[in-house]
Order: structure tokens, then C-alpha cells, then sequence
């Protein structure tokens, strides 16, 4: 991005809540002024020797500091009709939470029955603001119903961060009382969004070539600025332990640098390895720039205070950040607002490559990598309490402050938007559609396996199921596998978990939420499944984490045919205490999952034999023996054997009942005193 940065570039600023008043508000004594921005006329009167003069000053101090600046002349000639904004760039914040997500979380199922939501909202916390030509970044002060507008837009595609442009009123005094622009008269311009509701423009300039930094794949060049404040304020640690922690450069191996590297299976590096030595010498530890500002933490703003770290980096670094840089990361000691206004750990731009990490919070990989997917144009994840990102399942929720737990990776939103955007999963094999239409009688079922093996799938199961609704907010299921890069995830593990996005159809920055978790042989339902007057039914017929990879076998059904299947199923099965039968018929799907018994287990819960009904003089029956599963067929009182199974082995029968279609035999588990299979029979 060809930024002109000035002394006054304002790079965090926002309105409206608790971040919007720790970043707006000076900080006096621990408490906080009422400073506004002001109003201005613009000065009228100036000279063509005082513009020469402060324009030739400007330019030499930026000669001595070996740093880009603005142009003089474009102050001079601001008008407020003449350089509105050149983007909308949105902030979110990583808050604190007051408790963290329940330890036996992983053992309960939740939500059995979810109302259908088309197109709901969901009330998020993002702040705005307007990018100027040149190169700073102003409040845009509007009403609560045109930010919970703007909001909305973002979340639905409609407003993209760092891309689009609204429609807004700027006033400004440019030059000072004798003509002179000065730095600080950034700071004066009011930025107000005219009165109804919100009008998207066109951009000045090619800003969509210069963004777009949500690609998730190559080498991510960071850069980290340790800032130490006019009174010594700095983070303890100093820059070779803030270099191991994010890239692992000592041999830390819980890092920002290990979480990316082992979600996306390789494909995505954050690196400190430049390509180039002229840093070196400027660099405090790799990866990290040390600066000193001459401004207070206690008494400044917090877009004074990273202005100032900012405009520092530049000068040391002698270039415009971020220049070659995917990432700034800027490292503050701490906040010293109220409890309300600095309860988060850090923030970030949306699709842009700033962020600031507050106290020790540099220290938590999911912290920052949370902030980093900001970066990359991903919303937050929120949990079945409604809460924004009280989704424990996946790192855009708030579930992991520790600086030795990072395997943790991204719910199945967060995958789509990734895998569309030529990211870590390949969308064409990766994913599976259905979609269920509005007359009610379809259904889908199949196997998903978590991201954890997406390394180790060779049937090439889905890692994401996209139900579509017909609208922007459509239903994404998923396995949550626990183990590997996910084994630290902190809620739902090994269990299928349901999500709704907000907005967008899952391809852009979006809120998610979390609806369900559901185990082993638990269902959901979504009434009035597209305001259809029926219902969709999503089950679990199995958990296996026995077989390599692990699955969840998943079944949608939609509407009363989907549920006459079910009675169907279930009444081609008859038993007696030691004897099961099953009727697979010749025209519909039907499948069957138990447990077989050796005869001489003494097990009396389960069957010791499966009659597989043929429709023909011959029997066909499965037992089980000696640890395999054994296929035996009786003909006129002649036994004999025609296959055996081990276990996490398969046997085809092929044209079963002369249908042309094959009945399918699985043993999915065996020990000494039962075997569990499954047949699956499927026109």
C-alpha cells in the first residue's frame, strides 16, 4: 500500500463504546477529559511565501529523517467536497471476558431445537473510520442507528473495510491563524455522516489494488514496535523474548508464527526473515523494532500514543509503513482508562494491516492470531449464549489467554471464507452443499472429518457441510475434532457443532454464531426450515474417533418424506434377544449401526447374530468370532463361509437382491467381546 504518511497521520481512532473511548478521549490523572473534535472555519487568508516557506521546511526535516511525507499543497487546497474519504476502514477489539468458557464443555450437547433465522442481525461492536488521501485517519461521527447500519453492511458484504466508500460531511481548518498548515490540524477535522441512512460512493483512486490483504497463503512479513514512553512505560520483556514468542527464534514452540503454520497445514508463514539485510542494524531482536516516544501512556490518547510509535518506526526504519510489511503490530504497555474503556486486549483494522496489543496480551498466540484474522477480513465467532465471540470452538471467539496453549484453529465459517479466498482448503473437494429447497423431502448424509486430519483423508470427506438457506445467512456444520493443531480447542470437542453466519453467504467479513453441539447419536432440529412450515432435522447417526481419520457420520433431513425415512428404517429392523434382521428392501436407502457379541461373551445386550434378509430361500447372516466379523450363508442347511472382515475394513456385496446396487459392510470397531458394524444400503 503506497501510503504518505505526516506527523499527524492518525493511525487508530474510532467513536462509540469502550475502545471508541479509550482511542478518543485524553487520559488525565486516570481519569478522562471531554475533548471532542471542534469545528473550524478554514482560514482564507494565506501567502504564497508562508505556503513556499512551510512546504520547503516540511521537505527538509523529511530529508533529514530519511522518511516520506504529504505534500504540503494538499493541505493547502483541502476542501471538504474536494478529498472526502478514500475508504471505510472498520476496527474491532479483542475485549476480556469476565469468565472463561465451562471446563466440561466438551461433554454436553446443546440447542435441540433452533428457531430458523433468515436474516437476523446480530449486534456487533465494530467502529469507522475515514481514510484520507492524505494518509490519516478521522472519526466518523454519526448516529447509533447509522453505525448499527454500517454494521450491518459490513457484516452482509454490502461494506468492505479498507474498500468501499460512503457518503460523508467533512469541515476542517487546514492552516493555522497565519496560514501556515501544521501537523496537528488533522486532528481539527470533523467527519459526520450526513443525516438518513447510508450512501455507498465511489472511491478516489485505486484503493481496491492496494488491499485486500485477505490472502492466506506465502510468506506474511511482520513487523513487531516495542514502545517505550517519555516516562520509561514498556512491556518488561525486551525484544529477543517478543521475537520467540511470535516466530519462535529461540525455540519457543507455542507462537503466533506455530498456530498459522499448523492450521493451514504449511501454506501460510509469519515470518521475520525479510530477504534483505538493510533492517539489521535497525532491529532490536529479529522481527522487532524497538522506539521511544516523547509522549505519556498515562496522559496521552491511544491514536496519539500509536501515532507517535508509528511516526517513530518510520523514522528509525526510514521508510512508510507498512511498506513491505503484511503485518504492524504495535506492542503498548498498557491502558489507563476506565475498567469499561480498556477491558480488551488488543485491536485491529479490518482488512488492513495494523493492530495494537495492550499490557501482556503480546504474549497469547490466540490473542494475536484472533487480531490477525481481523487483518485477514475474518469476523468474530459468537457462542450459543449470544454472545459476540463466545464461540469457544474457534480462535475468533475469546477462549485462549495462555502463552503455552495455540492448538486451536477455526470453525467452519471461518473455513469457507478462507477456502474460497484461495486460502488453506481446496473449495472444489473440501466442501459439500445442500440444498434443501422449500417443498420439503430432501436429504443428504455423509461423512465429515475434522480439520485436524485434513492432512490424513484419502475418501476425500468434507471438513465443511454448507447448508443453504436461500439467503446471505446460511448454516455451516462441522466435526470438531480434537487432536493435533485442534487438540486444545475448548469447547464441543469431538462432536458435530452448527453454526449460522450473519451475512454475506460466508464469503466475506461476517459475523458467525455457534446454535448447536450435538454427540454420538444426538439430533437438532431448525423449525420452520426456510419459513417452509417444516422442519430440517440434522443427526448424528455416529461419532468414530477409532478409524484413521476420525468421523462423524451426519444426516439432514428435510421435511415429512425425510421423516417417513426414518420410520421406515427403523421398522425393517426386528429382533429377537439374540438375533437382528435387517430388511434393506430394493428401492430406498436404509442403513443400520449396533453392535455384534461373540457367543460366549455373556454380553446379553447385544445380538449375537444379523440376519441380512435376502427375499429368497437363502439366508445371509453376519457373527462374530475370533476378532473378525465373519459373512455366512445358509442354503437348504448348507453353511458356509463367503467372507470375513477386520475391523476398520469394508466388504462390497455387490447387485445385492439382483437390484444392481450393492449393500455396503463395515466393521468399525472390534475387541474381544463385541464388534460394531454398519450396513449401508443405497440405491
Amino acid at each position: 500500500m503506497n501510503t504518505r504518511p505526516l506527523l499527524a497521520t492518525l493511525l487508530v481512532t474510532t467513536v462509540c463504546g469502550g475502545l471508541s473511548s479509550a482511542l478518543d478521549r485524553k487520559i488525565t490523572n486516570g481519569g478522562r477529559s471531554g475533548r471532542l473534535l471542534r469545528r473550524h472555519k478554514r482560514q482564507s487568508e494565506n501567502t504564497e511565501e508562508k505556503r513556499q516557506a512551510e512546504e520547503n521546511r516540511i521537505t527538509e526535516e523529511a530529508a533529514n529523517a530519511n522518511e516520506l511525507v504529504y505534500d504540503a499543497r494538499q493541505l493547502q487546497t483541502f476542501e471538504s467536497d474536494s478529498l472526502p474519504c478514500i475508504s471505510i476502514v472498520a476496527v474491532d477489539a479483542f475485549r476480556l471476558l469476565s469468565s472463561n468458557v465451562s471446563a466440561n464443555s466438551n461433554n454436553t450437547n446443546g440447542n435441540d431445537i433452533i428457531p430458523y433465522e433468515a436474516s437476523s442481525r446480530v449486534v456487533t461492536d465494530e467502529s469507522f473510520l475515514c481514510e484520507l488521501s492524505i494518509g490519516a485517519f478521522i472519526a466518523i461521527q454519526g448516529t447509533d442507528e447509522q453505525y448499527t447500519e454500517m454494521r450491518q453492511m459490513l457484516n452482509d458484504g454490502t461494506l468492505i473495510s479498507a474498500v468501499s466508500n460512503i457518503e460523508v460531511e467533512m469541515e476542517a481548518p487546514i492552516v493555522t491563524a497565519e496560514g501556515i498548515p501544521t501537523s496537528s490540524s488533522v486532528d481539527d477535522i470533523v467527519v459526520t455522516l450526513p443525516s438518513g441512512g447510508i450512501k455507498l460512493v465511489d472511491n478516489v483512486g485505486d484503493v481496491t489494488s492496494r488491499r485486500r490483504l485477505d490472502k492466506f497463503e506465502g510468506d506474511k512479513l511482520v513487523l513487531l514496535v516495542r514502545v517505550t514512553d517519555v516516562d520509561g512505560r514498556s512491556v518488561p520483556e525486551d525484544a529477543y523474548t517478543i521475537s520467540d514468542k511470535f516466530f519462535g527464534t529461540y525455540g519457543d514452540t507455542v507462537t503466533v508464527k506455530s498456530v498459522f503454520e499448523g492450521c493451514s497445514f504449511g501454506k501460510m508463514q509469519i515470518t521475520s526473515d525479510y530477504g534483505t539485510e538493510k533492517y539489521d542494524s535497525k532491529l532490536s531482536a529479529p522481527g522487532v523494532l524497538d522506539v521511544t516516544i516523547d509522549i505519556s501512556l498515562m496522559s496521552s490518547t491511544q491514536t496519539a500514543i500509536v501515532n507517535a510509535a508509528a511516526n517513530a518506526a518510520m523514522t528509525k526504519m526510514g521508510m512508510s509503513l507498512p511498506g513491505s510489511f503484511a503485518h504492524v503490530i504495535f506492542v503498548l504497555e498498557g491502558c489507563y482508562g476506565s475498567d469499561q474503556e480498556c477491558n480488551f486486549a488488543a485491536y485491529g483494522y479490518i482488512n488492513h494491516w495494523a493492530l495494537v496489543t495492550l499490557g501482556d496480551n503480546w504474549q497469547y498466540p490466540a490473542v494475536i492470531v484472533h487480531e490477525l484474522g481481523h487483518n485477514l477480513n475474518l469476523g468474530h465467532s459468537g457462542g450459543m449464549d449470544g454472545g459476540t465471540y463466545t464461540d469457544h470452538t474457534c480462535l475468533m471467539g475469546n477462549p485462549l489467554f495462555d502463552d503455552n496453549v495455540g492448538k486451536m484453529c477455526f470453525n467452519p465459517v471461518k473455513n469457507f471464507q478462507i477456502a474460497k479466498t484461495s486460502g488453506w482448503y481446496t473449495a472444489d473437494t473440501d466442501i459439500a452443499y445442500y440444498n434443501s429447497g422449500i417443498m420439503g423431502g430432501t436429504s443428504w448424509r455423509g461423512r465429515l472429518i475434522g480439520v485436524a486430519d485434513y492432512d490424513n483423508n484419502p475418501s476425500n470427506y468434507p471438513i465443511i457441510l454448507k447448508v443453504e438457506t436461500g439467503s446471505g445467512s446460511d448454516y455451516f456444520v462441522s466435526f470438531n475434532r480434537a487432536t493435533g493443531i485442534n487438540s486444545e480447542v475448548q469447547e464441543a470437542g469431538d462432536m458435530v457443532a452448527i453454526y449460522r453466519v450473519d451475512g454475506g453467504d460466508g464469503l466475506v467479513y461476517s459475523q458467525s454464531m455457534l446454535k448447536a453441539t450435538l454427540s454420538d447419536g444426538r439430533s437438532t432440529t431448525i423449525e420452520n426450515w426456510r419459513k417452509s412450515g417444516l422442519d430440517l432435522t440434522i443427526n448424528v447417526i455416529e461419532i468414530n474417533t477409532w478409524s484413521s481419520p476420525a468421523y462423524a457420520d451426519v444426516e439432514v433431513l428435510f421435511g415429512t418424506q425425510g421423516m417417513a425415512y426414518m420410520q421406515t428404517s427403523a421398522a425393517t429392523m426386528t429382533s429377537t434377544s439374540s438375533t437382528v434382521t435387517f430388511d434393506s428392501g430394493t428401492t430406498d436407502s436404509k442403513t443400520w449401526t449396533g453392535y455384534i457379541a461373540t457367543m460366549d461373551s455373556g454380553e446379553t445386550s447385544f445380538p449375537t447374530r444379523v440376519n441380512l434378509y435376502t427375499g429368497s430361500a437363502t439366508s445371509v447372516y453376519l457373527e462374530y468370532r475370533d476378532g473378525e466379523v465373519f459373512i455366512m450363508k445358509d442354503s437348504s442347511g448348507n453353511e458356509s463361509e463367503i467372507g470375513k472382515i477386520w475391523e476398520w475394513s469394508t466388504e462390497i456385496v455387490e447387485d445385492w437382491r439382483y437390484t444392481g446396487y450393492d449393500l455396503s459392510i463395515e466393521v468399525k470397531e472390534a475387541n474381544a467381546e463385541y464388534a460394531s458394524v454398519e450396513l449401508v444400503f443405497r440405491p
